[in-house]
């Protein structure tokens, strides 16, 4: 079966190259080794634990950006280490990679840990963390507080790396064509769909549209930790709950604003209208990737901090975060673990973070190299990203990923005026119910 499965392979000597060809993605930075800060102590580096000749890290990425965010910061950690690039595909699926092949190491979002726990994938972080004294102090205590949330038992089934923060994209040009001032740090909800009155209008044959609420509802149903399934009666948690009603007048309020859903717009397709057809005011979504696709589309992006709610001023999304997961197939846990925890610490972090990567820790010195260097995002304030603190986790069951299906499907009715809000939530908690009982443990 290991012949079926895509691997990359790349030695230490090979990713020097790489990574001396890839400076323009800042995946290649060379930091002076006198001035990198020495993260041993902090991160349970034991030189005693043996090391294998190969490491095989489960990541479905391209093997471009495997290259510059694992085998360049790796390489320089472990001369000579054979670091191999798995990924999935239609033909092998991740359960099939689970029986037939002992991976070290899986790159997988926060958000999804449900599938990997389900196949019985990610060993307990716990006890590798006492065992090499790593110091978890280094994180953002919101990060593994969500991230443990996704455990029933509380554990630490994930070491993060990456943090995927939420901030309010505007396009300067639709603000500046009708004179209307730019969104402010801090602002609510109510604030920018007051503001979105203003852009939402037709102009020379081109419909604007001032606001979406996201490209999903998991947006803002983590901003309020709202759980989809109460875990004591296996019933759902939608209908009837004040929370869910408040997202729901949300989305509401924000697509009831004449001009703003035209006739065959989605509530979903913020995407599009922002990068693509340019007709989007405002973007509430991920910085990242589609923030330099929008820059480098020939838009004068801004960005501020992501819409909060009166009454918890502070708070933006839940965590939408990725990490490793040591391998319950792994021959080598201990040296994965360290390798995991490796790619967490300041060293690697400030590698990292040139080339985009927003580090989960408090670490002020890596969050001042973000995106060091690149000319796209000069005339950005990357402050913005940091304001916030993440919504506190809801609580977890094992039906999430399919209940939010559910909630999404029967949202674009709703925002269009087709089905009322006690319509909606009646059909929600009917599917929802309904899935449970068929998935039922």
């Amino acid at each position: 079966m290991r012949n079926k499965i895509t691997a990359v392979t790349f030695t230490a000597g090979m990713a020097l190259l790489l990574a001396s060809g890839c400076s323009n993605s800042g995946g290649g930075t060379n930091l002076n080794q006198d001035n990198a800060p020495d993260t041993s102590s902090k991160t349970g580096q034991e030189t005693n634990v043996k090391r294998p000749d190969e490491i095989l890290i489960l990541a479905d990425m391209p093997s471009g950006d495997f290259e510059s965010r694992y085998v360049a910061v790796l390489s320089k950690k472990y001369p000579g280490l054979k670091i191999t690039q798995l990924t999935t595909s239609k033909e092998v699926t991740l359960a099939n990679l689970v029986t037939a092949t002992p991976f070290d190491l899986i790159d997988y979002s926060i958000t999804n840990l449900e599938t990997i726990i389900d196949l019985g994938i990610p060993v307990n972080l716990d006890p590798f963390v006492q065992k090499f004294k790593s110091d978890l102090n280094r994180f953002e205590p919101s990060v593994l507080k969500d991230v443990r949330s996704y455990s029933n038992k509380g554990e630490l089934l994930l070491m993060p790396y990456l943090t995927s923060p939420f901030v309010l994209h505007y396009n300067k040009d639709i603000f500046d064509k009708f004179g209307v001032e730019y969104p402010k740090a801090g602002s609510t909800w109510e604030d920018l769909i007051e503001l979105s009155k203003k852009v939402s209008r037709t102009s020379d044959g081109v419909e604007y549209r001032g606001l979406v609420a996201g490209t999903s509802v998991n947006r803002i149903q983590t901003q309020l930790s709202l759980p989809f399934v109460d875990a004591a009666t296996r019933k759902s948690a939608v209908g009837g709950n004040p929370g869910w009603q408040r997202l729901y007048q949300t989305f509401q309020s924000i697509y009831s604003v004449p001009g703003n859903l035209p006739e065959k717009a989605q509530y979903s397709d913020g995407a599009t209208a922002f990068i693509q057809t340019k007709t989007l005011a405002m973007y509430p979504n991920l910085f990242g990737l589609g923030t330099l696709q929008a820059i480098e589309g020939g838009i004068r992006v801004g960005i501020t901090t992501f819409p909060v709610f009166k009454d918890i001023q502070n708070s933006s999304t839940g965590l939408f975060a990725s990490g490793l997961a040591v391998s319950t197939t792994s021959k080598n846990q201990d040296f994965a673990f360290q390798v995991a925890d490796y790619f967490s610490s300041e060293e690697a972090q400030l590698q990292l973070a040139k080339t985009g990567v927003v580090t989960p820790l408090k670490s002020e010195a890596v969050r001042s190299k973000l995106f060091e260097g690149h000319p796209a995002v000069k005339d950005l304030d990357l402050s913005v990203i940091y304001k916030l603190r993440n919504a506190d986790p809801y609580a977890k069951t094992t039906w999430d990923k399919k209940a939010l299906t559910i909630v999404q499907r029967y949202m674009q009715d709703f925002v269009s005026g087709k089905a009322d809000m006690n319509t909606t939530t009646r059909k929600v908690d009917e599917e929802i119910n309904k899935m449970v009982q068929e998935n039922m443990r």
